[in-house]
């Protein structure tokens, strides 16, 4: 049936429906954007609201009796027979998900079956991380519908300087989303059944706001990649902020993400060193958690602090942090595989220390920092190692992480527009909570997501771009291409340009000495003519790319990605014919 993702129970049965006689939606427990989605797809239904309870019956008039969908979370039972289909679930966000399986079968004739599926994972998320890419407002909800689409139920949502803070100003990138824009996403989000949980760094990762004058006397000892801890002016900012945030996403009140993660400058400043770099650190994230509690939020903290991940901190120092784990929950990253048995070491300590601990692995930006395209044969590995630690160990959530820029200094890693390979299957593994065959699941996504199977160059950079790369000159030209397959095309060609800077260093290191000198003339025309054909193509390729870009993403992003992927190598070309062009042929 091609279900993504895989459903817990499928039973077949003899005979068919035809969607198209169907005539009659009754239905209880639908919000009205999901209303929508069934009548675009069944556009002949007269549709009529019934009573209480959560269902939905497509019919010739004559509705299917319901049925038990048990208590797990988000579980359905979908039945098809030849003269009905009918969805039952125990609440509306089962039901939801009941109607997303439906929408993938095949129509106007689906083969009659019964559906018993269930989430092996209670709260599915994926960091939408703003700071390397602002997507145009309305991909961000076309993305939000495509993530729902998948069973993905929860978005942990980092907006840095995309957001153009009314209590900070000047914070907020040029074209940055304004606090309306920020509404219409909450909206929308709470509309396709996704919990938005705002991250806003309590800490470091702070440079995006502290590099600007007017915030410099908050920086600990003059840095700005992190707040003094003692300053109580960036608490309040911070506070201003985080109840910016809270307002922005009013339909979200469950949680909210402080960061206070990679603080490598505690205890700098003189207030700060009479608390030490531990205290410190407790005192400025114990002061979030507390505002967050006034707030009846749920604070969530990154946890590497606590396990010292960095060396920072002495143990003892690390140690007393674990205090803040019992106030917040902690949410243990870790970005590889599992080792022996899929076992993450601290997740057993943490909780038998008392915590509530949510895990965390990585879809994007974790193996390249100025990738392209993400590879599946590795983040599936430490994705699946997750789903299964959560089974095993009733984690009511696992959230896959996708850094678009490491630090804000950094340049843009791999768009999320590259990245729907690996973003779900992380949907895919957090709902079934079973590996899938890695090459299955590509040629099965290819043709649900982008409507085509993916040629066997492209599926192999997908898999692994650095085993695979796929070059510029292979590109194909492919007029009916969607803009999503094409921009996958030029993602993977971008990371190829790598072995062009390989190539132009290795000419300036073999020929040290001879270019802008002389050098035989036979191996003087090769470099000129490849030199040449080089710079031709980088300009084409260039402006293709920024095509590309701009579909989807802001101005300013657009510029970031084409500056750190063609900037450089486009220098290195020009002065590398500068120095041909002084060489003398002997």
């Amino acid at each position: 049936m091609n279900l993504i993702p895989q459903v817990k129970e499928l039973v077949p049965s003899c005979g068919t429906c035809r969607t198209d006689v169907l005539t009659v939606l009754n239905y209880a427990g639908l919000n009205k954007e999901t209303l929508t989605l069934l009548k675009e797809r069944f556009p002949q239904l007269k549709v009529e609201k019934a009573g209480k309870g959560c269902f939905a019956d497509l019919s010739c008039g004559e509705m299917l009796q319901p049925v038990d969908a048990g208590t797990k979370p988000d579980a359905y039972v979908l039945r098809v027979t030849e003269k009905a289909i009918r969805i039952d679930a125990a609440s509306e966000s089962g039901l939801f998900y009941g109607i997303q399986t439906l929408l993938q079968l095949p129509a106007p004739v689906i083969p009659c079956l019964e559906i018993r599926d269930y989430a092996s994972i209670p709260l599915r998320m994926i960091h939408w991380d703003l700071k390397g890419y602002q997507p145009k407002l309305e991909i961000l909800k076309e993305e939000l519908k495509l993530l729902a689409s998948y069973k993905i139920n929860s978005v942990l949502f980092e907006v840095e300087d995309k957001y153009d803070y009314r209590c900070a100003p000047g914070v907020g990138v040029r074209g940055a989303y304004t606090f309306e824009d920020m509404r219409e996403i909450s909206r929308y989000a709470k509309s396709m059944n996704i919990m938005i949980v705002p991250k806003l760094q309590s800490l470091a990762h702070v440079d995006y706001l502290l590099k600007h004058e007017r915030y410099a006397k908050l920086r600990e000892d003059g840095h700005p990649f992190q707040y003094c801890a003692s300053n109580p002016s960036a608490q309040k900012l911070w506070e201003s902020m985080a109840d910016e945030l809270m307002e922005c996403f009013a339909e979200h009140k469950e949680y909210f993400h402080i960061g206070a993660d990679e603080t490598d400058l505690l205890g700098r400043c003189e207030k700060c060193s009479k608390l030490g770099k531990g205290g410190s650190y407790i005192h400025k994230v114990e002061c979030c958690i507390d505002f967050l509690l006034s707030r009846g939020r749920t604070p969530v903290m990154w946890d590497d602090i606590l396990r010292n991940l960095h060396g920072n901190l002495s143990e003892q120092e690390a140690r007393a942090c674990w205090t803040l784990g019992r106030k917040a929950i902690l949410m243990y990253w870790a970005y590889g595989y599992g080792g022996v048995d899929n076992v993450f070491p601290f997740l057993h300590e943490y909780r038998s220390a008392g915590m509530r601990v949510w895990g965390a692995g990585g879809f994007a930006g974790c193996d390249n920092w100025a990738g392209s395209l993400p590879p599946l044969k590795l983040r599936a590995l430490n994705l699946d190692a997750w789903a299964k630690s959560a089974v095993e160990n009733n984690l009511e959530c696992v959230a896959a992480t996708g850094w678009t820029r490491i630090a804000s200094a950094d340049c843009p890693a791999e768009p999320h527009e590259s990245s729907w390979f690996t973003i779900l299957y992380a949907a895919q593994s957090m709902w079934s909570g079973e590996h899938v065959p890695y090459e299955r699941f590509v040629m099965q996504l290819a043709q649900r997501f982008y409507g085509t199977v993916l040629d066997e160059e492209l599926a192999a950079a997908v898999m692994n771009i650095a085993e695979a790369p796929c070059p510029y000159e292979n590109l194909p030209v492919d007029g009916d291409a969607g803009r999503r397959l094409q921009f996958l095309r030029y993602a993977a060609a971008a990371e190829s340009l790598a072995a062009d800077r390989t190539r132009l260093g290795n000419y300036l290191q073999y020929y040290h000495g001879q270019l802008g000198t002389a050098m035989p003339d036979y191996r003087l025309n090769m470099m000129k003519k490849y030199s040449a054909a080089l710079a031709e193509k980088l300009e084409k390729f260039k402006a293709e790319m920024r095509v590309q870009l701009e579909q989807f993403y802001a101005e300013t992003t657009v510029e970031d990605f084409i500056q750190s992927r063609f900037g450089y190598l486009e220098k290195l070309t020009a002065d590398f014919r500068a120095l041909l062009a002084e060489t003398r042929e002997c």
